[in-house]
């Protein structure tokens, strides 16, 4: 992205190819904002372990290795954005149930469909309908911004916990609450299960921001946004880059 302030950096003795490799791109968006290493075994350089292991109680509340082992499985195994999920899945499902992308008025009424068959109150509806409306504004906003094509959608915000469950991994290590093969072992996890939700890196990137700005950004379009879609702009044009030097899937 021209006049970033970020940088691609990586970790010489990190993989550059391969499942763990693949794991680690899943992870760059926290990775490139913190100036770390993209491929880095051991978390990032920004703080000490001392320090690293602070962030994760004020943060994560972990103060334990049980406690890491939770949160990285709670990552990768659960969904931080339940309703979101529902409603991307259900736009999907509708979609394809007509052969053609739906527009706002059908997903609407796809939802109304959902919450009467569900015995849902009309409160439900309005903050499914909601949420709905954020994400297409935000849908309109990425596609303004190049982290979309015209006229695509975000699929799945599964990468925002897939993309934070690989780096828990390596803050494992960084913390001392785990070793190397465990750490490893749970981010190449992370990795499968972003295969299973997406087909491209451009995919991922795209419901990672989502899964981010609807956790913390709500309609801003402030630093929560304007950092990872630097983040998505450097990564699509570094040569560098494992998003253009590693397949989505290999």
């Amino acid at each position: 992205m021209q006049g970033s302030r970020l940088a691609l950096n990586a970790d010489p003795n990190g993989p550059f190819h391969g499942p763990l490799a693949h794991a680690y791109a899943c992870a760059v968006h926290i990775q490139v904002a913190n100036e770390a290493a993209w491929n880095s075994p051991g978390g990032c350089s920004c703080c000490t372990p001392e320090q690293k292991r602070e962030g994760l109680r004020e943060d994560w509340g972990i103060e334990s290795p049980d406690d890491w082992m939770q949160q990285a499985e709670a990552l990768i195994g659960g969904d931080s954005n339940a309703p979101a999920a529902t409603l991307l899945e259900l736009r999907m499902v509708a979609s394809q149930s007509i052969g053609r992308p739906i527009d706002a008025g059908l997903w609407r009424d796809a939802i109304a469909r959902v919450c009467e068959k569900g015995g849902m109150d009309d409160a439900v509806y309005q903050r499914l309908i909601d949420l709905a409306g954020t994400i297409l504004d935000y849908e309109k906003r990425f596609t303004a911004d190049g982290l979309l094509p015209p006229g695509g959608i975000v699929t799945a915000t599964k990468a925002w916990d897939l993309g934070r469950g690989a780096n828990m991994a390596r803050w494992g290590v960084q913390c001392g609450y785990t070793d190397m093969q465990t750490s490893q072992w749970f981010a190449m996890r992370a990795s499968e299960q972003a295969l299973r939700y997406y087909t491209t890196w451009w995919d991922f990137s795209a419901g990672y921001i989502l899964g981010r700005c609807l956790h913390f950004d709500q309609g801003a379009f402030s630093h929560w946004y304007t950092t990872p879609l630097e983040v998505h702009h450097l990564m699509m044009t570094h040569p560098h880059s494992p998003w253009l030097n590693l397949p989505f899937r290999g």
